[in-house]
């Protein structure tokens, strides 16, 4: 009888700790449902706006405090005299190539030219020997007409292709260049030894880039360089002519400069040293160093708009220009224009906003 309990117990323990495992399972799908419906709920507020196409972001003053925000007044400023800007080195094998492709096709027209005056000669003698009585065949005067036209398409095809050639080259290097690698042609003896080496890759070419308001340079004209890595000496560098493309920040007019080559290489950038000429002082404002934040491979910097109807501090991302630095260590600055002198720029916490920035813009391609 005992063992019949004892039994009937175990089985009841059996079926409780059963029925126990199947609650779990089946409650298992709801309690998750009620998980992702609770986290649903608590969602973080949007502070981005758009306007204009531009994003603004809204922060009221404790979360400012609280994230480390921080702006400042830029300060006005002005420059003249010597001017400080950036500079790359750039890579010139498509001159390069392109030169040795002109002189190939000059060939192929020269040679082409040679044998179609050889054809046509051929061709005059069948004629008259077939005009005279017949002593050549039709069919033999009519393959050698055939042979000098086809010379003359072939040449008519070179010579278009030459000419995209340098019309593509002119488009690419402009017209100092082009002329020296096409028809080893140059605009000064002063300046010939500093072209003929960037083709015998003695020499570089930079790329440097100034404001708008900087004048062009003068045909002679050099600069100093330096690189951005070291503090070592300074390297001149002498100007060939404006370049054809504008720099990575696409903003102000840029300019080739020949250089030597000893201690310079491809994609170095340099800072440059230029006197500014005769030109007027410009007026711009500073960016702070601390103020810059980089997106894109581009410079931007947040400033601070007006208000918001819920007392909130607005603050929008703007294109800065690095290439004019002002001051020296923890006073640095790029001097910049078209900014307002009253504008307040954010120096500690731009990181921050454009983490914010971007996370709405997650959310909005998310379809949240």
């Amino acid at each position: 009888m005992n063992k019949k309990l004892s039994l009937i117990i175990a089985l009841q323990a059996l079926l409780i700790i059963a029925l126990f495992w199947v609650l779990i399972f089946y409650s298992k799908d709801e309690y998750e449902a009620y998980q992702n419906r609770h986290e649903d709920e608590i969602t973080s507020p949007n502070r981005v706006t758009e306007n204009n196409g531009l994003s603004i972001v809204s922060l009221s003053a404790a979360t400012q405090q609280n994230s480390g925000i921080t702006t400042t007044k830029v300060a006005s400023s002005t420059f003249a005299g010597k001017l400080k800007s950036t500079g790359t080195v750039i890579a010139i094998d498509s001159l390069i190539e392109a030169k040795a492709n002109y002189l190939q096709v000059k060939s192929e027209i020269a040679l082409a030219n040679a044998t179609t005056g050889n054809n046509l000669q051929q061709y005059q003698r069948l004629k008259m020997l077939n005009e005279d009585d017949k002593n050549v065949s039709d069919r033999v005067v009519q393959d050698a007409l055939a042979a000098v036209s086809s010379d003359k398409a072939k040449i008519a095809a070179a010579e278009l292709q030459l000419y995209n050639l340098q019309s593509a080259v002119k488009l690419q290097w402009g017209e100092t260049l082009s002329s020296l690698a096409l028809d080893n042609k140059v605009s000064s003896d002063k300046l010939a030894p500093y072209l003929t080496n960037l083709l015998n890759r003695k020499n570089v070419l930079v790329q440097v880039s100034f404001p708008p308001e900087f004048p062009t340079p003068k045909l002679g004209s050099t600069i100093n360089l330096s690189s951005v890595d070291t503090s070592g000496a300074t390297i001149k560098a002498i100007y060939v002519s404006p370049a054809a493309h504008s720099d990575a920040n696409g903003y102000g007019k840029t300019f080739y400069y020949s250089s030597p080559a000893e201690s310079l290489r491809i994609g170095m950038r340099l800072n440059t040293d230029a006197d500014a000429g005769n030109s007027k002082a410009n007026n711009g404002v500073v960016i702070p160093n601390q103020a810059l934040v980089w997106y894109g491979g581009k410079p931007w910097a947040y400033f601070k708009l007006a208000k918001n109807k819920q007392g909130e501090d607005q603050f929008v991302r703007k294109p800065i220009n690095a290439d004019i630095e002002m001051g020296s260590g923890a006073d640095s600055g790029w001097f910049n224009q078209g900014i307002d002198a009253q504008s307040e720029v954010v120096v500690s916490g731009a990181q921050l906003l454009l983490s914010e920035e971007f996370k709405n813009q997650i959310k909005n391609e998310n379809g949240d």
